[in-house]
């Protein structure tokens, strides 16, 4: 049996065939490897010429920057595949020319038509500018760091060639340049076949201004970061709107106006001056750092402000705890009718000045962030009587011709809810207050009820003077009022609505007004709410006369202010309490430490020696050290502002109070401990 086939003629041809091609493989194989070797010996690029044009002295310098960035681009890889072209490890991307410059300004000015063709294209040249001079520092970044450069001159040298090679331009640095790595760098130069230029002319058209805008972010980029100082670029001539060349000038921000003026040239005898469009990527920052600055001193102007406001509540607020507080002691006994109309009027111009002081301070702590909403649960109706009852005593006071009606009938169903309860009770006081002092005679009606979901709306409706529909915003305001003459007639400091509106911003709502003038008004406002359980058992308070059986507990006054300290010293002998006084902290410390029968200590907290705040933790850490009962703390302070109760609480205080001290607020706090 044979194995293999017998030879015939057919079978010698094919054999022939089969060895011809195997041939023609090893000469084509034998042309790829000789084509390989070629492109191992030198880059991609087909190289015409010199990539970049520089003066005789200094092309040495090029000529090495040359060889290195040829060294960069010689580890070509393509694999359309994967679409990747890798050059030196990094991945680039082939993007038609036009598109970054033709195309990008064409869009730009269809997108801002409506901003005018100029302002289109500033925004488009600006934006364009920001991305190449971006690229720019990146690109140098990263040739640097692979090539390992540390030479600031080698990386600058090696930019105008990586521009050739990366098919930028090629670069003609003319010999006036002098590129030198401070501030008086100053660079000339010209690109002959600038991509950005030719895309203009290629599509017909001519341009108003320069074109090439990205050759000016890049190299102004790539040069920025060889030599670590800033650096833009403007182009002065260009062969986009007519010019022979493009020319540009590099320089640092704060000195190209200066060499721009120098660019202006005679024409035809005329002093012909050239207006040039410096990009805004500097300005911006400017505008910027500006901005910081200005934001910086509006803090400091924010703090100098609360300070001063602070401490004039201090000051004010010391002497008209006097005066309330010895008023209000006075009115407790018996009195002529006539002296007591005397002291009720000083007592309610005591009660407005306070008013003004708290609205002067609530609007502060707003503004400085330091107003805080609580939400504890309460009595929605019982808020709505209280402040009823205030305000008819208000209107009983000025015998004013006024039905003030509170409707609870809308709301049967919402009463205790989780909320701020002080704030809406000052919101509504605020509302009804103007209400009140814009009504002459005839009603005001108000309530809530529930319009959405976890949402409440209240209504105050008056039958006042109205307001115009021009006014309605004015009146939120600070300092605002429907009118001038508001003030003048009606009184008021113009800070209650402001004040009102954002409070109620605060507690997640919104305030609003239907008004006519001659008519009346109807304020509405909106909170969101939780409900909340009513409390099982609500504290008794106790009576006048078992307040008086307060003869075995021993309080200690810390107050530097004599009135003040006579002031509560005659409250609390009235109320039974056996009282001792002391001018300073240090003195209350030594006092402490010598005496265990002292039960509470109303601690002032600005005093000369020893402040209230050192005070108190001075004694808190002298009863740790000696094992002594804790004494509870109440300062007593004029100053009114979010931090200052924090301070006293973290002091070591157990509660606060604001002065001017109301007789019924401080035996209130004293229940609270004794």
């Amino acid at each position: 049996m044979e194995i293999f086939p017998l030879k015939t003629e057919n079978s010698k041809n094919n054999r022939e065939i089969l060895l011809a091609k195997i041939q023609q493989l090893k000469d084509q194989i034998a042309d790829l490897e000789r084509e390989n070797r070629i492109l191992k010996a030198k880059p991609f690029h087909e190289i015409s010429g010199p990539t970049v044009k520089v003066p005789h002295e200094v092309k040495p310098l090029f000529d090495q920057a040359e060889e290195l960035v040829k060294r960069y681009f010689k580890g070509l890889k393509t694999d359309p595949a994967r679409g990747t072209i890798e050059i030196s490890g990094q991945r680039y991307l082939l993007i038609r020319a036009s598109a970054l410059s033709f195309d990008f300004l064409k869009t730009f000015q269809d997108l801002y038509a409506d901003r005018g063709n100029q302002e289109a294209l500033r925004i488009g040249r600006n934006f364009l500018f920001d991305i190449a001079h971006v690229i720019g520092m990146q690109d140098a970044k990263s040739f640097i760091q692979k090539m390992n450069v540390t030479d600031p001159i080698q990386k600058l040298s090696a930019g105008p060639v990586h521009f050739a090679f990366s098919g930028w331009a090629l670069v003609n640095i003319l010999p006036e340049s002098n590129p030198t790595p401070d501030e008086n760098y100053f660079l000339k130069y010209s690109h002959p076949y600038s991509f950005e230029a030719a895309s203009w002319i290629e599509s017909m058209q001519k341009m108003d201004s320069p074109a090439c805008i990205m050759s000016c972010g890049y190299s102004s980029g790539w040069c920025e970061e060889s030599f670590g100082i800033p650096l833009t670029a403007v182009e002065t001539e260009c062969r986009a709107k007519g010019d022979e060349e493009c020319l540009f000038i590099m320089a640092p921000p704060n000195k190209i106006n200066n060499y721009l003026k120098k660019e202006n040239k005679l024409s035809n005898g005329i002093h012909m001056l050239k207006k040039y469009e410096v990009p805004s990527f500097f300005q911006r920052k400017k505008v910027e750092e500006e901005l910081r600055h200005a934001k910086q001193r509006a803090e400091e102007s924010e703090k100098v402000k609360t300070e001063f406001l602070a401490n004039m509540s201090h000051e004010i607020r010391t002497p008209l705890n006097a005066i309330i507080g010895y008023v209000d002691i006075i009115l407790r006994e018996k009195v002529s009718p006539e002296h007591r109309e005397y002291l009720e009027i000083v007592q309610e111009s005591g009660k407005v000045l306070q008013a003004i002081i708290s609205d002067i301070l609530d609007l502060s702590k707003i503004e400085a962030d330091q107003l805080l909403i609580e939400s504890v649960p309460f009595s929605l109706k019982d808020i709505l009587k209280n402040v009823s009852s205030a305000c008819n005593a208000i209107i009983k006071q000025r015998n004013q011709d006024i039905q003030l009606d509170l409707d609870l009938d809308s709301a049967q169903d919402i009463d205790f809810i989780k909320g701020d309860p002080t704030r809406l009770r000052q919101v509504l006081f605020n509302l009804l207050s103007n209400a009140i002092k814009f009504t002459k005679k005839g009603k005001i009606q108000f309530g809530y009820k529930k319009t959405l979901k976890n949402e409440l709306t209240f209504f105050v409706k008056d039958t006042g003077i109205g307001i115009s529909a021009e006014k309605h915003q004015q009146i939120f305001k600070i300092f605002g009022q429907a009118d001038a003459s508001t003030t003048r007639k009606y009184g008021g400091s113009g800070l209650g609505l402001a004040i009102t509106k954002k409070l109620v911003e605060l507690m997640g709502g919104k305030i609003w007004l239907k008004s006519v003038p001659k008519q009346g008004s109807s304020f509405y406002f909106n909170i969101q709410y939780k409900s909340a359980k009513k409390p099982k058992t609500v504290p008794k308070a106790q009576t006048p006369k078992e307040v008086h059986q307060n003869n075995h507990f021993n309080i200690l006054i810390v107050e530097d202010n004599k009135v003040n300290q006579q002031l509560i010293k005659k409250i609390l002998q009235k109320e039974g309490y056996q009282v001792s006084c002391k001018e300073n902290g240090q003195d209350a410390v030594d006092e402490i430490a010598r005496n265990d029968h002292i039960d509470l200590v109303l601690m002032d907290i600005q005093m000369p020696v020893m402040d209230g705040l050192e005070a108190t933790e001075q004694i808190r850490k002298l009863e740790k050290k000696q094992g002594k009962k804790i004494i509870p703390i109440i300062a007593l302070t004029a100053s009114a502002m979010k931090r200052d109760k924090e301070k006293c609480i973290k002091a070591g205080c157990d509660y606060y109070l604001t002065k001017p001290v109301i007789y019924d607020q401080l035996l209130k706090a004293l229940e609270k401990f004794l």
